[in-house]
């Protein structure tokens, strides 16, 4: 048989252990609980440690305001210049080189690390103009050579 102080001392660890838990489930539901349908979920400022530099994780890379952003458009400008070139449209193709040697140009702005390749990539551009606008057989060869060196831009970048 248990003695009247072990049987109050039961009750008493029951009911806090009781109320604890009840707590526990409230403040668990009160922390994982949605936002109201009117609230807006995007307007959480930036920490002030973020990377001024970066944007929000649904922005495409070549939406960005950044270093990566120009390199994705310059892999675009140069590879949307070869489809053109494949279709026998060569003012196009030079038009979207004149864009990639643009972009070039604003990444230049950003003072990259790899600012030798850029300005050598930019080069190789200016030589790959004139042979497109021609429709010359070796515009193939020079539009492949320029998509190897934005992809080691690329892969040198990331």
């Amino acid at each position: 048989m248990r003695s009247k102080v072990g049987s109050t001392l039961h009750k008493s660890l029951r009911r806090i252990l009781g109320f604890s838990t009840l707590v526990l489930v409230i403040l668990a539901i009160g922390c994982s609980k949605q936002p109201a349908s009117n609230q807006a979920i995007e307007n959480v400022a930036p920490s002030a440690n973020a990377n001024q530099n970066e944007q929000p994780a649904g922005t495409p890379p070549f939406a960005q305001a950044n270093i990566k952003g120009d390199i994705e458009r310059i892999s675009m400008a140069i590879s949307m210049a070869k489809d053109s070139a494949k279709a026998n449209k060569w003012q196009e193709a030079a038009s979207r080189l004149r864009g990639a040697k643009s972009e070039i140009d604003t990444a230049l702005g950003r003072k990259p690390r790899l600012q030798e390749e850029f300005e050598a990539l930019k080069v190789a551009i200016d030589r790959t103009i004139p042979l497109v606008e021609n429709g010359a057989k070796e515009s193939d060869a020079k539009l492949a050579e320029l998509q190897t060196r934005i992809g080691a831009i690329k892969t040198n970048t990331y």
